[in-house]
């Protein structure tokens, strides 16, 4: 079949240790953001930005980030020359991210503009290496497309957000006028190609799918990136069309990934992650229409919810199999080698999966309690995919 998926091998791969760290990284501030919400609920003003950032930033961006580094080698069997430069700088996302949070939550432009530059000099190192590594492969997947349009995105994403943080320091609110860019940059560009190029890749791993063609595959990501430039650039003019962008968007990847699952192994339901992405793709859907009817708040919270799952979903499958690589690298004789149920075991995904389905589903109906829900289920799916990485300290040197 025409761009058949590479199964990722320790030849092939880049070294475990420069993905676990950053991986290690962003599971602790989503671990962290999921805890924040449980114990305080949510916040309001610089303190919820301050929430954001380190979800959405030292959290999910991370874990993106890390992804691109992973799939960008693994795909096209080109390893980075300095694998411990690249395993340093990779950590440069998730210290931005924390830098932005703190900088909100203290209300101290400085350090704010330090985690611009640190996410900004990271996104350019990753962004550089992914595109040497897919320049070599000799033929070009969605997923290259999704990985570079995605990239480029979160380093436009950057950009506003440093123009926006220069508008604050200097007094010329003129310049917040880039937030409509910012959030479009971010999730139509940024995370919508992106999980519409891996989608493609792992999805008929992982998913028991069938693989899309990837000509529709590509004009899913063409779709995202479009709408997502497009919305910025109509919100200040009719935003309610603008939100429609997304929407369609988010539609035509709910209606690939459903028919993805629905033609693969007869009989069979799909497992854990095709269900989470399929759950996640719905997600990204209603938050585009959510915006569409004006309901800001509770678009993004839609938006974070789906992302957040897709991404989890697929660390359920990817992160044992890069803790294997490492004790399969460090194999000594008679040492055996832990299976990937050892790694992280099933037991406990699907309850935590409902439960935080059901505390997304709250928070839209606007129930009290539902963000300490959320965090609970958000802390325990990020602390129980960490937890895994204990594996990593047991692997013989």
């Amino acid at each position: 079949m025409q761009g058949d998926p590479v199964i990722v091998t320790p030849r092939t791969a880049p070294p475990p240790l420069a993905v676990l760290r950053p991986v290690a990284a962003g599971l602790g501030a989503l671990a962290l953001a999921g805890l924040w919400l449980l114990v305080l609920g949510l916040p309001r003003g610089e303190e919820l930005l301050s929430l954001v950032h380190l979800a959405l930033v030292a959290g999910l961006l991370t874990l993106a980030t890390a992804a691109a580094v992973q799939l960008s080698a693994a795909t096209t069997g080109e390893r980075h020359p300095r694998p411990r430069l690249l395993a340093i700088v990779t950590l440069l996302v998730p210290a931005g991210g924390l830098c932005l949070s703190a900088g909100f939550a203290l209300a101290w432009p400085p350090l704010l503009a330090l985690g611009g530059l640190l996410v900004l000099g990271g996104l350019l190192t990753i962004l550089t290496h992914a595109a040497a590594r897919i320049a070599t492969s000799r033929s070009s997947r969605p997923l290259h497309l999704g990985l570079m349009l995605g990239l480029l995105g979160f380093l436009g994403t950057a950009l506003m957000g440093l123009l926006m943080a220069a508008g604050l320091a200097l007094g010329r609110p003129s310049l917040l006028a880039a937030l409509p860019w910012h959030l479009g940059l971010a999730f139509g560009v940024g995370f919508g190609a992106l999980l519409s190029g891996v989608s493609w890749q792992l999805l008929p791993m992982f998913g028991r799918a069938r693989q899309l063609p990837a000509r529709a595959a590509r004009a899913g990501i063409l779709l995202f990136t479009v709408a997502g430039l497009g919305a910025a650039w109509l919100w200040g003019l009719w935003g309610s069309a603008a939100a429609w962008l997304l929407a369609l968007a988010a539609l035509y990847h709910l209606t690939l990934t459903a028919w993805s699952l629905a033609r693969g192994p007869s009989g069979k339901l799909p497992p854990y992650t095709g269900i989470a992405h399929l759950a996640a793709a719905v997600l990204l859907l209603a938050a585009a229409v959510l915006l569409a009817r004006g309901l800001a708040a509770d678009a993004l919270g839609a938006a974070f919810g789906g992302v957040a799952l897709a991404v989890l979903g697929y660390l359920e499958r990817i992160l044992p199999f890069i803790v294997f690589e490492l004790h399969l690298g460090r194999r000594r004789p008679g040492r055996p080698v832990p299976k990937l149920q050892e790694i992280l075991p099933p037991k406990g995904r699907v309850t935590l999966l409902t439960i935080y389905l059901l505390s997304i589903v709250f928070s839209l109906s606007g129930l009290a309690l539902a963000p300490r829900l959320l965090g609970a289920a958000l802390a325990g799916m990020a602390l129980r995919l960490l937890l895994a990485l204990r594996q990593v300290r047991r692997a013989p040197d």
